[in-house]
């Protein structure tokens, strides 16, 4: 019983630090992204010039959910789509202006969030930290 209270509350904790953040993230920069957006462009930024597909695989949803929110993302300016010159169907997604100020703004408040943690934890509290946070994604995959 104790363990699943435990259990319980760690899934809590993991569930209030992602809306802290989400809130954070969202004060901090200007842009208006829904989740699925924000999610893709982070796999964008992640893994640079994906497919479609393998953008879908990555968030495990479909093409063509990734592909509504590719023409979205297009259509404001934070992708661009680079056709292949081999295969001139197949094409791959990069940032764009918009995408690349996203990126930065992003970078900059993942430096904020780090300089937080620094400041506050030892180096070794992080490095335990980091290492059950890995083994607790290595777990819920």
């Amino acid at each position: 019983m104790i363990n699943k209270n435990i259990a319980e509350r760690i899934n809590h904790t993991i569930e209030d630090i992602w809306i802290v953040l989400e809130k954070k993230e969202r004060a901090y920069t200007n842009f208006k992204l829904n989740n699925q957006q924000y999610v893709l462009l982070t796999q964008i930024i992640r893994h640079p010039l994906s497919s479609p597909t393998e953008l879908a695989e990555i968030m495990d949803i479909t093409k063509s959910a990734v592909s509504q929110q590719l023409t979205k993302l297009e259509a404001e300016g934070y992708i661009r789509k680079r056709q292949h010159e081999d295969d001139k169907r197949a094409y791959s997604i990069e940032l764009g202006e918009k995408g690349r100020l996203y990126q930065q703004e992003m970078e900059a408040f993942h430096q904020e969030i780090t300089d937080k943690y620094q400041a506050s934890l030892s180096a070794s509290e992080l490095e335990n930290m980091l290492s059950m946070l890995q083994k607790l994604r290595e777990l819920l995959e």
